[in-house]
């Protein structure tokens, strides 16, 4: 049977168009690298083997230049962590592009890095593990307002407050709702080497980017893990969110393209 030229040039047009088409969604993304957290502070419960003491989960760390995750069965005691970062400017560049509600989250990664990162090592300050690998969780909140009336703060390690958030107050933070982000490991990996982790992008994380603040709250997910890392208030090497946003394709623009090749099809089977 002789082919049919002028069909099949007219099929591998409309394939070219489809696949072009869905290679041009795909490209047509945009990045946005969140360079500093706006708020951080790390909540401590103490132990007996503390310097710092026994029961320290009234204390809030909210300016301290390091944050902390270590299980309660480690000699120093539970630490637990929290950062938001505030992505005004990501929603701005992502509406500029897109249009408001036109985009969605496909991509999140969080990077941390300490002056602290080798297995083994003893921080300055005795009030905290030695660093040790492991493994910790990351919740994503559903609260944010721990930032204006019970967040921040003023405490540091040597000089601790007694407002805003602190361990005690964990309960009531989670209570607001939560998502799980999974369990991760960390690996020291030297001191100032940034670790990346990919985060998993849901309705939750898109709903939170989209409203101007993404907090993370972080813990130990074994007991070993003891992880130090710098605050947003440390002078260098600050806790990072890329954010990648790619705009939501344009109802039923595949489906229309599927209809009409298979509407050609059957226009010339029918020739046939």
């Amino acid at each position: 049977m002789k082919p049919n030229l002028k069909f099949n040039q007219t099929a591998q047009i409309i394939i070219g168009f489809a696949v072009f088409s869905l290679a041009a969604m795909g490209r047509a993304q945009s990045t946005f690298v969140v360079n500093n957290s706006s708020s951080a502070a790390f909540m401590a419960s103490g132990s007996p083997a503390n310097p710092a003491g026994s029961d320290l989960s009234t204390n809030n760390y909210g300016n301290a230049g390091t944050l902390a995750i270590a299980p309660a069965s480690s000699t120093k005691g539970a630490f637990d962590s929290l950062l938001l970062f505030n992505t005004s400017a990501a929603v701005t560049q992502f509406n500029t592009l897109y249009g408001a509600g036109g985009w969605t989250i496909t991509g999140a990664k969080l990077s941390l890095a300490s002056n602290f990162g080798v297995q083994g090592v003893q921080p300055n300050n005795m009030m905290f593990n030695t660093i040790n690998a492991g493994s910790f969780g990351i919740n994503l909140l559903a609260d944010n307002n721990w930032v204006a009336g019970n967040g921040g703060g003023s405490g540091t390690p040597g000089y601790p407050a007694n407002n805003y958030v602190d361990y005690a107050y964990i309960p009531t933070l989670l209570s607001f709702g939560y998502d799980s982000l999974g369990d991760f490991t960390y690996t020291p990996p030297g001191n100032n080497v940034y670790l990346n982790y990919t985060l998993p992008t849901d309705a939750s994380l898109d709903t939170a980017a989209a409203g101007g603040a993404v907090s993370l709250f972080f813990y130990a997910a074994d007991n070993q893990v003891s992880y130090l890392f710098n605050s947003q208030v440390f002078s260098s090497n600050h806790p990072q969110l890329t954010l990648t946003a790619t705009p939501v394709p344009e109802p039923g623009t595949l489906p229309l393209l599927t209809v009409a090749f298979s509407g050609f099809l059957i226009k010339r089977r029918k020739k046939s």
